[in-house]
C-alpha cells in the first residue's frame, strides 16, 4: 500500500499526523490520530491500544479477545521494543510497541487480512514512536495537572480552615512582606501603633531566630501577638498570630475587682471597728467608774471619744462621697477664693498629725492665687494628698517633709505636693487612682485608711475639668501634681 502512495501524498499525511498529535491536548485524542494514520496504511478490521498492564486504553472496531498466547507475544514485543506480525486464524495481527527512550508506554494491535511490507512497518513504527513521545508528555502533563488540582484543593482546604480561625494569621518573608494571610488578617483594620509593633516583632524574630510574644492594647481591645520563626523551601519566614484576648482580660479585670472589693470590705470593717472599739471601751469605763474618775481623767476620756467619733465620721463621709461620685450625684458649689490661703489653712489643721510623725510641713508659695472652684472639695483633695505624704513617711528618715507649691500657668493652676517618703513603684503609678486599689500589703497594714482617698481626689479634680498624676520612686519620695482650670474669677 505504501507503493501506491506518492511521495507528495506521503509527506502530506506525515505532516498532517504530526500536526494532529502535536495539537492533541489529551491522550485520547492522540490515540485517535494514531489509529487513523494506521488505517491509512493498513486495511484494519479493528485496532486496540493497551497500556503496560495490558488494559484496554482505546479500541476501534469489534471487541477482541486476547488469549494467553497473544499476551505472550505482546509481552515479547514490549520487552524487545520491536514490532511483530503473527497469523491468527484467517487474519494477521500486527503488534507495534509505543516506545520512547527505551521506555514502553503501551502497545498497538491491528487486525488485518494482509501482511505489512518492511517499508510500511518501519513507517508505522515511526508513527508509533512519535505518538509515544507525545503520549508521555501528555500523561506527564495530565499527571501534573492532577497534582496541581490536588495541591489547589489542599491549599483551598487549608485556607478555609485557617479562615475559620478567630485569630489573625499571616506569614512574612525576610523583607517583611506578607506571603500568606487568612481572612481574619486580610480584613483586619489595626491602627498604626499595632502595625508598627507587628513590623518590629517580625524583624526581631528574624534577627533572633526565636519565638517572640507581645501584648498590646488598642482602644478597648487587648491583643496577644506571637511571632514564630519557620522555614519554607529553605527560606526563613515568620508566622504571626494575633489573638483578641479582650474577653479574657475583662474576666481577669473583673476577678481583680472582686478581689479588691473583698479586701476593701475587710479593710473598711477594720477601719470602722478600731474607732468604735475605742469609743465603746472609754464610754464603758466612764459609765462603770464615773464616781471614781477625777475631772482631768474624765476630760481626757471624753476627748478620746470625741476624736474617735471624728475619725469615724471622716470614714463615713469618705464612703458617702465615693458613693455620690460613683452614681454621678456629686454637684459642685463653685466660688472664687484664694487657693494659697486654703492650702495654708489646711496644712495648719494637720500640724498635730505631722508632729506626731516628725514630718515638717512646708508651703513654698506665699502670693495669693485666685481660683473659681468648689472650696470644700478642693480642700478635701489637698487634705487627702498631704495626709498621704505624712502617713507614708519613712520611719527611719532623719528629715521628713511634705512640701506644697502652687503655680499659676495661664488659665491653669498647678499644685505640687511632694514628700521624701516610701515612694510608689512605677507599675502602680496609674493603678493607685483606681477604686479599691492599695499599694502593697506592707504599706496597707502600716497605715490606716480606706484606700479610697486618691480615687475620690481624682474624680473631684476631673469633675472640675482638671487632671491629677504623680511621679514617684521607691525610697526616694512622691510628687503628686494637680492641674485645675482657674475658672471665671468673679
Amino acid at each position: 500500500m505504501l507503493n501506491q502512495i506518492s511521495s507528495h501524498r506521503l509527506y502530506s499525511l506525515l505532516s498532517s499526523f504530526i500536526r494532529e498529535i502535536m495539537n492533541a491536548t489529551e491522550p485520547d485524542l492522540l490515540l485517535d490520530a494514531l489509529m487513523k494514520i494506521f488505517q491509512r496504511f493498513v486495511d484494519c478490521e479493528r485496532i486496540v491500544v493497551l497500556d503496560n498492564d495490558l488494559n484496554v486504553k482505546k479500541i476501534k472496531g469489534d471487541t477482541a479477545e486476547i488469549d494467553e498466547d497473544l499476551k505472550k507475544m505482546i509481552q515479547w514485543v514490549m520487552n524487545n521494543h520491536s514490532p511483530m506480525s503473527l497469523p491468527k486464524g484467517d487474519a494477521m495481527i500486527h503488534i507495534f510497541p509505543l516506545v520512547k527512550a527505551g521506555k514502553t508506554l503501551g502497545v498497538l494491535l491491528a487486525w488485518s487480512n494482509e501482511e505489512i511490507v518492511v517499508e510500511t512497518s518501519e513507517l508505522l513504527r515511526t508513527f508509533a514512536f512519535l505518538s509515544a513521545v507525545v503520549l508521555e508528555n501528555l500523561e506527564l502533563y495530565s499527571s501534573l495537572q492532577e497534582q496541581h488540582k490536588t495541591l489547589e484543593a489542599t491549599k483551598n482546604y487549608m485556607q478555609r480552615i485557617l479562615d475559620s480561625f478567630p485569630q489573625h494569621i499571616a506569614v512574612f518573608d525576610q523583607d517583611s512582606r506578607i506571603v500568606f494571610a487568612n481572612k481574619g488578617y486580610s480584613l483586619s483594620s489595626f491602627g498604626e501603633d499595632i502595625a508598627s509593633k507587628v513590623t518590629q516583632l517580625v524583624q526581631k524574630t528574624f534577627l533572633t531566630g526565636s519565638r517572640q510574644t507581645l501584648e498590646v492594647e488598642e482602644g478597648a481591645n487587648f491583643y496577644s501577638i506571637v511571632a514564630e520563626p519557620i522555614e519554607y523551601e529553605g527560606q526563613p519566614q515568620v508566622l504571626l498570630v494575633i489573638t483578641d484576648v479582650t474577653n479574657t482580660k475583662e474576666v481577669e479585670r473583673l476577678k481583680a475587682i472582686d478581689q479588691l472589693k473583698t479586701e476593701f470590705v475587710a479593710n473598711i470593717s477594720h477601719e470602722l471597728k478600731t474607732p468604735l472599739a475605742a469609743i465603746k471601751a472609754y464610754a464603758e469605763t466612764i459609765l462603770m467608774s464615773i464616781e471614781m474618775l477625777d475631772q482631768q481623767t474624765l476630760n481626757e476620756f471624753v476627748q478620746i471619744i470625741y476624736k474617735e467619733s471624728q475619725h469615724l465620721e471622716s470614714i463615713l463621709e469618705g464612703l458617702l462621697d465615693f458613693s455620690k461620685l460613683e452614681q454621678r450625684m456629686m454637684t459642685l458649689e463653685k466660688t472664687t477664693f484664694d487657693l494659697t490661703g486654703l492650702v495654708r489653712e489646711t496644712m495648719r489643721s494637720m500640724e498635730e498629725l505631722a508632729r506626731s510623725k516628725q514630718v515638717r510641713l512646708e508651703l513654698l508659695t506665699r502670693e495669693p492665687v485666685l481660683i473659681r472652684a468648689d472650696q470644700k472639695r478642693i480642700k478635701q483633695v489637698i487634705t487627702n494628698l498631704v495626709n498621704n505624704g505624712i502617713k507614708y513617711s519613712k520611719e527611719d528618715s532623719q528629715e521628713k517633709y511634705v512640701r506644697v507649691r502652687i503655680e499659676r500657668k495661664g488659665d491653669k493652676v498647678l499644685i505640687e505636693i511632694s514628700d521624701n517618703g516610701l515612694g510608689i513603684p512605677k507599675e502602680y503609678h496609674e493603678k493607685v487612682f483606681e477604686r479599691f486599689f492599695r499599694v502593697g500589703t506592707v504599706m496597707d497594714h502600716r497605715v490606716e485608711g480606706t484606700g479610697l482617698g486618691l480615687t475620690i481626689a481624682k474624680q473631684i479634680v476631673e469633675l472640675h475639668g482638671g487632671r491629677i498624676w504623680l511621679e514617684s520612686e521607691p525610697n526616694v519620695g512622691t510628687t503628686v501634681f494637680v492641674e485645675l482650670p482657674v475658672g471665671d474669677e468673679r
